[in-house]
């Protein structure tokens, strides 16, 4: 009786020791707090740790507060959440670093992901000031790119007006071009686009493509037909806000369609542009968005920075019925099949207005089942996330 007690008693043991093994632990440091996810990188991070959540993983989460506020939603997706206060401009501003990965250097938060032997996910180039530290090392660590920073702060550059602004965003490409070198460092790093996945493979050796998670990765669209045209975005952003005026000034202006424009920032706009076919809403919730997105019968979608990939068109691509981009909007990221592209203002209006003609059919979305589906399942892309990190 006595040995057959310790034989319980060490399989006890073992399986307890099995389970405590098989326990996965993941560190993920964002660079802001992702809830409500209402942006594009809000949505991708939020999304991915509550998907990683449910396959299991322990998520101990880091992330910099800089006015979004803790958020009970996504504690309660977490194992541990952690935050962290941004630094000022003048803190930053003058160090060798870029700006925004020097404004998220953080001693506390180091030491925290330094402590324990468990993995390190860095959500974007803004929070991998941590590879400077030679606790770096001997750790996993794993960097999901959100863009290439350089090529993205140089456009904004060129862009930009002469002055303060203009200036600044030139340092800040040189900084990142500065720092890129250091993501030699990481144990692998993960790619946004199929674009941005060529160009870092020809720069590192360890690179895996990992499509943005979304809102809903099932695609949900409507027959028939919509009342209005939508443009959604972060209008507090130059990129959207850019976009945002074009349409108002070059495309609907003196059109008898309804333009909607929604986003953050949305009512700054309103007091500029007060045509009768103008409407602008404000800050909407990820449903109030989606219902938006959902009930357009266009969704317009122009871009001047052609970087990353560019969340709302796959999130409309999913939810709403036809969407009119212009080529830098889907150039190498293999969505261009299931747009109308338009090339200046005139081309898109013309095609905005036959689209109005018309009705969305079924076979459009067929269509984009067929690719969205594959390419844009989040859970299939936590599973790539474990195999590589994990390998499993």
């Amino acid at each position: 009786m006595k040995n057959k007690g310790l034989n319980h008693k060490s399989l006890f043991l073992a399986t307890f020791t099995n389970i405590i093994l098989s326990t996965k632990y993941l560190h993920i440091v964002a660079l802001d707090v992702p809830y409500p996810p209402d942006y594009g990188a809000a949505i991708d991070m939020y999304f991915r740790a509550k998907c990683l959540g449910e396959m299991g993983v322990k998520v101990i989460y880091h992330c910099f507060d800089y006015g979004r506020g803790r958020s009970k939603q996504l504690e309660e997706i977490c194992h541990e959440v952690h935050y962290y206060p941004r630094k000022g401009a003048l803190d930053s501003l003058f160090s060798s670093e870029p700006y925004i990965v020097h404004s998220r250097r953080n001693k506390l938060l180091f030491d925290r992901i330094f402590a324990d032997e468990h993995p390190v996910f860095l959500e974007g180039t803004h929070t991998c000031a941590c590879l400077t530290d030679d606790r770096a090392r001997s750790k996993k660590i794993f960097v999901r790119m959100h863009n290439i920073e350089e090529d993205y702060y140089r456009h904004l550059a060129e862009a930009a007006p002469v002055g303060f602004t203009k200036w600044y965003y030139s340092m800040e490409a040189k900084r990142l071009k500065r720092f890129e070198p250091l993501l030699s460092r990481a144990t692998g790093i993960f790619s946004v686009s199929e674009k941005d996945h060529k160009d870092l493979s020809a720069r590192f050796s360890n690179v895996e493509y990992l499509p943005p998670f979304i809102y809903n990765d099932k695609v949900e669209c409507l027959t028939g037909r919509g009342e209005y045209a939508l443009y959604h975005g972060n209008l507090m952003v130059e990129e959207n806000l850019k976009a945002a005026e074009f349409l108002l000034e070059e495309v609907f202006n003196n059109s008898e369609i309804e333009f909607i424009v929604a986003g953050k920032g949305a009512n700054d706009l309103s007091k500029k542009y007060s045509a009768k076919n103008f409407k602008f809403i404000d800050s909407p919730t990820g449903d109030e968005l989606t219902k938006l997105i959902q009930n357009a019968h266009v969704n317009v979608l122009p871009t001047f920075q052609p970087t990353g990939i560019k969340h709302k068109l796959v999130n409309a691509l999913f939810t709403g019925r036809y969407c009119v981009v212009n080529p830098i909007m889907v150039e190498g990221i293999g969505l261009d099949k299931l747009c109308i592209t338009a090339k200046d203002a005139l081309e898109m209006r013309n095609a905005i207005t036959e689209l109005f003609k018309k009705d969305f059919p079924v076979e459009e979305i067929v269509k984009r089942k067929e690719v969205l589906e594959k390419i844009y399942s989040n859970k299939k892309n936590a599973e790539k996330i474990v195999r590589v990190i994990f390998g499993e």
